[in-house]
């Protein structure tokens, strides 16, 4: 009996590995597909490809995002009104950190960062921009 459990055991093991694998390889040639169609657009615009519905691309321009705050120190963005802790949290994973980021802002960075907060309109409707140039300032 411990003889059956023991190569069942194994068996699942070896198909978990061959499913990694599988899995694996299929997700870097669809990750090369996207690449390949961001390498394409220019002027670093992007457009929705409407003929591949599987594919969810940004449109806009991305603003200046950094991978961590400037000498450790990030401002602390829940000082603009509309920022709370959860929406803080998702800009500096974005990467945007500074109030400096978010005061010069243009409108094609704004509709991307709109849509990577997911919150159309947020961004303008609550004057992210002109608090951030106050706060920048002081």
């Amino acid at each position: 009996m411990f003889e059956v459990i023991v190569q069942i055991v194994i068996c699942l093991v070896i198909a978990a590995l061959i499913g990694g694998v599988i899995g694996y390889l299929i997700g870097k040639k669809t990750s090369e597909k996207i690449d390949n169609k961001l390498k394409e657009k220019t002027n670093g615009i992007l457009e929705i490809d409407k003929s591949d519905s599987d594919t969810n691309i940004m449109v806009g321009v991305a603003p200046l995002l950094l991978l961590e705050a400037r000498e450790g120190e990030k401002d602390n963005l829940q000082y603009i009104d509309g920022i709370g802790a959860v929406l803080e949290k998702l800009l500096n994973e974005i990467g945007i950190f500074h109030f400096e980021q978010i005061a010069n802002l243009n409108e094609e960075e704004v509709v991307w960062l709109d849509q990577a907060i997911a919150f159309p309109g947020r961004i303008e409707r609550e004057e992210w921009i002109k608090q951030a140039k106050k706060l920048n300032l002081a």
